[in-house]
């Protein structure tokens, strides 16, 4: 479920990614969900605030931070919950923007990870500015609720052991693997990944 106010939007996808801030000692999740506006919906009237196919984003680069030794597998942030209630002046704290032919900043948010069925879930409440019209402007609720895949840690152009090295701390490596992309970048990725999937992280190969 994608849902502003009174309209409901496709999800196209929904990722997690990480990077390692060595210098805080933090492995830094982001949020990545991209929808789609539909006429699909019975009895939902978009036709005087979005377009067919209009795509909207939601996207925080930081939504959590994990100490070293604070979790074993990435699933393991089931249970965790992010609140902030104005959009945080210092962006190295959890934060979200949404974009709909601009960058507007989600405030008064609660975003929850649950395990369901053996999924990791994302429940985002939180509130948004779209200013499309009269009926579409500010402090729109904002409501998502989706299953979100993991697609690895970013690790730059490290090496393979150097890869490994800055993630060992935080995630047991048993269920990850090293890959790496025809730009050099390198990744930690869950054993299990569908790559061509991860193609959103990583780019062609």
């Amino acid at each position: 479920m994608f849902k502003i106010k009174d309209n409901f939007f496709e999800i196209k996808h929904a990722y997690l990614d990480a990077f390692i801030k060595e210098q805080n000692n933090q492995l830094i999740f982001g949020l990545q969900i991209k929808a789609i506006s539909t006429d699909d919906y019975e009895n939902v009237d978009t036709s005087n605030s979005f377009y067919p196919e209009d795509e909207l984003f939601f996207n925080a680069e930081i939504i959590l931070k994990i100490k070293s030794g604070e979790i074993q597998n990435w699933t393991d942030i089931s249970g965790k919950i992010v609140e902030w209630n104005d959009y945080p002046e210092d962006e190295e704290e959890p934060h979200a923007l949404l974009y709909l032919h601009e960058h507007t900043q989600v405030y008064n948010s609660k975003i929850e990870f649950k395990n369901v069925n053996d999924k990791i879930v994302v429940i985002i409440d939180a509130l948004c500015d779209l200013y499309l019209n009269e009926a579409f402007s500010n402090r729109l609720p904002l409501k998502i609720e989706t299953e979100v895949d993991f697609f690895g840690i970013l690790c730059g152009k490290n090496s393979e052991q150097n890869s490994i090295k800055s993630v060992q701390p935080f995630l047991d490596m048993r269920n990850l693997k090293w890959v790496q992309n025809k730009y050099g970048v390198s990744v930690i990725v869950p054993k299990d990944t569908n790559m061509e999937s991860n193609l959103l992280v990583l780019g062609k190969y």
